[in-house]
């Protein structure tokens, strides 16, 4: 006898009604007469089917007369996705999968965009490339205007101001040098990294003059476009970011949207509250990214009076913004319950996109599926006309799924914790694949966030670009490179060339003092010994061992001769 499968697959979507009655025991769906409108009954099965159902003239009279909009009254006044003024379209749901899903073939080409080619270059390169010139000559522009404003604005010659001299791009470079510095040793307050302490002994110092640097951060800013509105103080450099991002790289196939959120507890007139998100108060943006956790495009929420998504039919507009570039070309899309619904998924079907994502229950336009009761590993499916597929899965909890893209055939899949072995929805398998990107990329910022507290609103959206900029160009460094290097040494080669020391000459050697030379290691036990080179394994980390040493230097260190005696000594 034929083993039982793992997980119970639901019936096919051509049902009879005694096919229908008969599946409960052999399928994880519970069948309600009411969700079979679209199935044709034979007369000649009649007589079996008034068997089955006793109460047969009641379920027909509930059946026939049942509210189609009861569904669309309980919608989520948060979203208002659907236009009150189209008409409902009928219920046209199936069971089971449909027989085939729809092929839409992916004609983007994924990559840098030409003439860009990064074979060969270094992690400043890679983050050259997404922060290039037109930022810097941005940042530049604007921060001399307002410096130069407030100078004029100073009326006393002790003022800070009075002393404001126009920025430079390689001064900038050293600013946001020290900016990111400040990520990586971190500080409750941004005096200290010039504190003279033995305690905090930092190198700040060695690059940009303390009030220099406040005086910088003070007349941080990007706004072209004098206007009252508080969102113009960063719509520039939101857009340059987004114009670049399509000028220089492509995504793969599978995208995702989600939402991010800049901490910010002040007062601020689109303030959001995300209840789900680690800070819950703060700025709010929508973010397009591919699977590869790179940032796409960004659009920062101005509340309710947003001129590009605010309004009516939301979600929407959010969704057509961030997609506008990449309809038409065959990408998976994937989004959370935030933005899904059955309206959305055909929208872009018929844009060619494909949609998978979590479900919210009171969607308008779901199948009625959302009233069966499961078992745990059980679940039941639906698709309508255009084979998109609603799923509803019970785990440790209840998950209802939409795709355009996946049936629900169960997959197996395996547990990287405990190694345990589970069949889940081939859509949930998918789900939870791709949409993981923008909490890779979040996951990554958080390491070495270099936002303090006291810096004004716009000042955190500038420096939050700044590092998107840094991350994107690190997960395309691993991507074109096949590396696994860290984030850290990333970001150390970047801190090295925004912040390079001057070369400043070594002091002559007194004749009072002892030159070390270099002499052999001392043997044990009548054996010649041998050491690992410091400066050899320090660079290149190889275990080069050497017979000669410096027995005037703390521990008796192995040293090649030439020419790492040298350079350990600075000789």
């Amino acid at each position: 006898m034929a083993s039982r499968p793992p997980s119970p697959q639901p019936g096919p979507s051509n049902w009879d009604p005694l096919s229908a009655e008969l599946s409960v025991m052999m399928s994880p769906q519970n069948i309600d007469l009411q969700d079979m409108s679209d199935l044709n009954f034979d007369v000649s099965d009649a007589d079996l089917y008034g068997i089955l159902a006793e109460n047969m003239d009641d379920v027909i009279d509930d059946w026939v007369n049942e509210n189609p909009e009861a569904e669309a009254a309980a919608y989520d006044e948060e979203l208002p996705i659907d236009d009150e003024n189209e008409p409902e379209a009928p219920n046209t749901w199936y069971p089971g999968n449909p027989s085939n899903m729809t092929n839409i073939p992916f004609t983007g080409t994924p990559g840098l965009v030409s003439p860009h080619n990064m074979d060969g270059k270094s992690c400043i390169d890679f983050f050259f490339l997404f922060f290039n010139v037109n930022f810097w000559n941005l940042i530049v522009e604007c921060t001399n205007k307002c410096g130069n404003k407030l100078k004029t604005e100073a009326n006393t010659s002790r003022a800070r101001f009075a002393k404001w001299k126009d920025l430079t791009i390689s001064e900038l470079k050293v600013f946001i040098g020290i900016i990111l510095f400040m990520g990586t040793i971190k500080l409750n307050r941004m005096a200290d990294y010039w504190s003279t302490n033995y305690l905090m002994r930092l190198s700040p110092h060695l690059f940009m003059a303390r009030d220099r640097f406040y005086l910088i951060l003070r007349a941080l800013n990007v706004q072209t476009d004098e206007r009252p509105e508080s969102i113009f103080k960063i719509k520039s450099l939101i857009d340059l970011f987004n114009q670049s991002m399509s000028s220089i790289y492509y995504p793969s196939k599978n995208i995702a949207i989600d939402e991010s959120l800049i901490l910010w507890k002040g007062r601020l007139s689109f303030r959001q509250y995300l209840k789900g998100k680690r800070h819950r108060y703060g700025i709010k943006l929508y973010i397009l990214a591919d699977m590869h956790g790179i940032i796409l495009k960004i659009h920062l929420y101005a509340g309710s009076g947003d001129q590009l998504v605010g309004g009516r039919n939301h979600v929407k507009k959010v969704v057509n913004l961030l997609m506008e570039q990449y309809i038409n070309k065959g990408h998976s899309l994937y989004i959370d319950n935030f933005y899904t619904s059955v309206g959305l998924a055909e929208e872009l079907l018929n844009k060619n996109t494909y949609v998978t994502g979590t479900l919210r229950a009171k969607r308008a336009g779901n199948p009625n599926l959302i009233h069966n009761k499961l078992k745990a590993g059980e679940s039941c499916i639906m698709h309508n006309q255009k084979k998109i597929v609603v799923t509803k899965w019970l785990d440790k909890r209840e998950v209802l799924l939409l795709s355009s893209e996946h049936d629900s055939n169960y997959k197996m899949t395996t547990s990287r914790r405990i190694r345990s072995v589970k069949y889940k929805p081939a859509a949930q398998v998918e789900y939870n694949k791709y949409m993981r990107a923008i909490d890779k990329h979040d996951q990554l910022l958080s390491y070495y966030s270099c936002e303090h507290k006291t810096l004004r609103w716009y000042k955190k959206v500038i420096i939050h670009v700044i590092q998107t900029c840094l991350v994107n160009g690190y997960l395309l460094y691993r991507k074109i490179n096949n590396s696994n290097i860290e984030l850290y040494y990333f970001r150390k080669v970047i801190l090295e060339n925004l912040l390079q020391l001057p070369n400043v000459p070594v002091p002559a050697r007194s004749l009072n003092e002892r030159i070390h030379l270099p002499t052999p290691l001392p043997k044990r036990s009548g054996r010649i010994s041998r050491k690992r080179c410091r400066i050899c394994y320090k660079k290149t980390k190889k275990n080069n061992q050497v017979l000669y040493g410096c027995p005037d230097c703390p521990g008796f260190p192995g040293l090649c001769l030439t020419p790492c005696f040298r350079e350990y000594h600075n000789y």
